[in-house]
């Protein structure tokens, strides 16, 4: 015998089969109880809902504070961004850090205002997002599976916002505070909206959809393939027409394409791509203006390359599609910073599920079983939006394929519903005990496979990749505690900073967007006042400059350490080292000179360094190393580059000239730029001269000038030994 099965939304009904010698009261009291099949199961619905809302809550917000327990680079960018739109910045598109779309970037900032300018809000604003997606793929599962059979017609859009927010993919993205988050929440509302335009034309619902389209196109670059979906979802409806009550496809001859293209869906269509494209008109007119932004990031990261041969990029290609097809079951991305490293996307259990959904959408597909547009929409979606994936060769690729998680959870679901589906049928024709063990079998394999996911996904985010010791790093927490420190300090205070820069968005967010912090690479030079005005404080990390503390102390040896930031592997991340007001650096060059340059720079001397302690000659091969000593009389409007030269009195048969060794660099390798110079500052750099294994003995002499390098003009020489503006330092012997 069939049960009909009433839909509690539209009172429409479905065929379920049942065992033979199952009577219709017995079939409605086990479907139903203890609710009548309409409101109370409605009811019900919601109520379940909500109960999975609050637990994907649990696993969003769950330790949230200290979990991650830093920015990383990227989040602390889009709390950059935030202080700016609370400081009155109006941005449409942000081309810092390689070009972003904003609107995570105003949803931080929406967070920064209820809970301060904290690395909190960044995540919590994640979070949100991944919550509110489960409600949103509810509502579009529940239109996919509107027209399907029980139960996937009831419990389908449930098991997949379960599945969601059990997932241990969307938990990472949910939690990391980076805008690709919104992807999947604008999918599931463009999609519903669709839907509910394809089943029903409404004005409506077609201008709620333009709406999301639109704004979903400031999401996420993957965002970008939506509208071509939206289309196909129109093609798919046009070609074909699910007919549930006879289980067969009725293909749309060409009458009934032509009274497609005059039905209200055509309409529907426009109505949609002119409201999204209002959305997107600010947006899409920015891009106008600032040629090359639209597309500067997907050139980037594109994984083929123009300079590579066809041989490498076939190589290349190949790699990235395994990736994108072996991330939801055998090998996940690699970036610590987002997973555990090669952890897949999937578990076990969800994976089986996963690839049973995907093959049942595959048979209907091709035996053009019930609602092909249907499938063959869910298919294209799920291809679709993991190209990006596919076709990125920097960065994870789940990031970038999250797009096709809305996907891989529903076919899950069909996975699950779909299964039992087909078992059902294959025991219509047996008692109704086996009927019965097998069903409670069923069900109890499911629910305790789902126990596991949601089990093993709590494990491996909150145990697993919480108790990483390199979080610290993976997350920059050493540098955001910089930034806390620097925002603590008085405002008359000079700051430096070394090796890490002031422009770190990690600085910059603790810091609260704090200005006049000078940075330096202490592993190469040495910036310092020649008196301070006021107190000076250096920031050192040791880990990156070992010898930074010692060279200060030798500079200004009335300086102390005043503070020590947090420990990592048992040593201070950083150290502060104060130096008092009218302090003088204690400088003495090795050989002094005067040479001065028509810009107000100018050079005191400078130290060289024996490659052998022992002996005061160098041998071929050796490297010269020299510490210069810069001063800046004034501000030097262009950034000019340093070269030292070695001259000889032989030909070098390698340049074809007397030169026999070279070194041009900005000061500091670029990292202080001439620019920057603060007038007074001592810069000490350091210049290498490598000495090539055939030098010949004898004495060679260091030149030493400067230029642009953008129209390669020598800076002229005012003071010094100078001839065609090179200046000799000096003489140094090679035996």
């Amino acid at each position: 015998m069939t049960v009909t099965i009433e839909d509690p939304r539209t009172g429409t009904g479905g065929d379920w089969p049942e065992p033979e010698g199952t009577s219709q009261a017995e079939a409605d009291s086990r479907l139903c109880f203890p609710f009548p099949c309409k409101q109370r199961v409605l009811r019900l619905k919601l109520s379940l809902l909500g109960a999975i809302i609050l637990l994907a809550a649990f696993f969003r917000l769950y330790r949230l504070s200290t979990l991650p327990p830093g920015d990383g680079y990227d989040p602390a960018y889009y709390g950059v961004d935030a202080l700016q739109i609370l400081q009155g910045a109006r941005p449409i598109f942000l081309p810092s850090n390689f070009g972003r779309e904003v609107l995570f970037s105003y949803l931080v900032a929406a967070c920064m205002a209820l809970l301060g300018p904290t690395s909190l809000a960044i995540h919590f604003a994640s979070a949100v997002i991944g919550i509110l997606t489960i409600p949103a793929l509810y509502l579009f599962a529940e239109e996919l599976f509107r027209e399907e059979e029980e139960p996937l017609r009831s419990w389908g859009a449930l098991l997949a916002a379960f599945t969601l927010a059990i997932s241990y993919w969307h938990l990472n993205w949910s939690r990391y505070g980076a805008r690709v988050i919104l992807v999947p929440l604008f999918a599931c509302l463009t999609g519903y909206f669709l839907w509910r335009v394809l089943r029903r034309p409404s004005r409506h619902n077609a201008i709620f959809c333009g709406i999301m389209l639109g704004l979903s196109l400031y999401t996420y670059q993957a965002a970008r393939l939506l509208p071509g979906l939206v289309v196909i979802g129109f093609v798919y409806q046009a070609l074909g027409s699910p007919n549930i009550e006879k289980r067969e496809v009725k293909i749309l001859t060409t009458p009934s394409l032509s009274h497609f293209l005059a039905s209200p869906r055509l309409c529907s269509l426009a109505l949609i791509i002119l409201t999204s494209l209002l959305v997107f008109a600010p947006l899409g007119y920015y891009f106008v203006t600032h040629p090359g932004s639209f597309i500067e990031r997907i050139d980037q990261t594109f994984v083929l390359s123009m300079q590579q041969d066809p041989a490498a990029q076939r190589q290349a290609m190949w790699r990235q599609i395994q990736d994108g097809l072996l991330l939801f079951s055998f090998r996940g991305d690699t970036e610590p910073y987002s997973t555990i490293p090669e952890r897949p996307a999937l578990d076990v259990f969800t994976s089986v599920l996963f690839y049973g959904g995907f093959v049942i959408s595959l048979i209907f597909l091709v035996l053009r079983r019930r609602n092909i547009s249907r499938q063959a929409f869910m298919l294209t979606w799920f291809i679709l939006m993991l190209l990006p994936g596919m076709l990125a060769g920097q960065g994870p690729v789940g990031k970038r394929a999250i797009g096709a998680l809305p996907i891989v959870v529903i076919l899950i679901a069909q996975g699950t519903l779909g299964g039992w589906q087909a078992l059902r049928r294959w025991l219509a024709r047996g008692t109704a005990n086996c009927y019965k063990i097998v069903r409670a079998g069923y069900a109890s394999l499911m629910v305790g496979g789902f126990l596991y996911s949601g089990a093993v996904t709590y494990r491996d985010y909150f145990v697993l990749w919480a108790n990483d010791p390199n979080l610290f790093v993976h997350f920059e927490v050493g540098v955001s505690k910089i930034g806390d420190y620097i925002r603590m300090l008085p405002p008359d205070e000079y700051i430096y900073l070394s090796p890490d820069l002031p422009d770190h968005p990690g600085i910059r967010l603790h810091s609260q967007l704090r200005e006049g912090v000078r940075g330096y690479n202490g592993r190469v030079c040495l910036v310092t006042p020649v008196q301070t005005s006021a107190p000076t404080t250096y920031i050192i990390v040791p880990g990156k400059d070992r010898d930074g503390i010692s060279r200060l102390h030798a500079l200004y040896p009335q300086g102390n350490v005043v503070y020590e930031g947090p420990r990592h592997y048992g040593d201070p991340y950083f150290l502060a080292y104060q130096v008092p007001a009218h302090s003088t650096a204690e400088i003495a060059p090795g050989h002094s000179v005067d040479v001065q340059w028509a810009e107000p720079l100018q050079l005191l001397g400078y130290d060289t360094g024996e490659a052998n302690p022992q002996s005061p000659h160098y041998q071929p091969g050796d490297t010269v190393s020299l510490r210069l000593y810069f001063q800046a009389n004034g501000p030097i409007q262009m950034a000019y580059t340093v070269f030292l030269h070695l001259t000889g009195e032989t030909v070098n048969p390698q340049s074809g000239t007397t030169l026999w060794a070279q070194d041009d660099s900005q000061p500091c390798r670029g990292f202080y730029p001439t620019t920057v110079w603060d007038t007074g500052e001592i810069i000490i750099d350091t210049f290498t001269l490598t000495l090539p294994p055939d030098t010949p003995a004898g004495d060679y002499t260091l030149k030493i000038g400067a230029y642009n390098w953008t129209t390669m003009e020598r800076l002229p020489v005012l003071i010094g030994e100078a001839q065609d503006n090179i200046v000799t330092l000096g003489t140094i012997s090679v035996k």
